[in-house]
């Protein structure tokens, strides 16, 4: 298959799969070993030669922690916290947790602050 037979929609797709896969640490064997499917498939699905099942799709959302319209629609690629933290491995879950926890609570109590201020003004 010639690039100008290749749709658009397999294309956007297949780049997405692999920002994200890169950004998980996976290289294209380990991440194809857990979808499931040959490594010369994911190499055909990111460069958009091929387009994905809805079944590869889910599967590929799940491991990679993304929602499917991370890989279906245009936007940036920057990952929201809750898929960053997806990817933290198990035994630090404890200590991130904790982090965030302190975190709003200084946001909370920052919030509390500057609405006080707002009301006396």
């Amino acid at each position: 298959m010639r690039d100008k037979d290749k749709k658009a929609i397999n294309i956007l797709i297949g780049e997405k799969i692999r920002f994200y896969r890169e950004g998980a640490g996976y290289s294209r064997e380990a991440f194809a070993e857990l979808v499931g499917v040959s490594t010369r498939f994911i190499a055909d699905v990111e460069t958009g030669f091929v387009g994905v099942s809805l079944t590869n799709l889910k599967r590929i959302c799940e491991i990679l922690g993304v929602s499917s319209d991370r890989l279906l629609w245009e936007e940036d690629n920057q990952l929201g916290l809750d898929e960053r933290v997806a990817h933290i491995d198990a035994k630090y879950a404890d200590i991130v947790e904790q982090v965030i926890s302190k975190q709003l609570e200084v946001i909370a109590i920052a919030s509390k602050e500057e609405h006080r201020k707002k009301t006396r003004n």
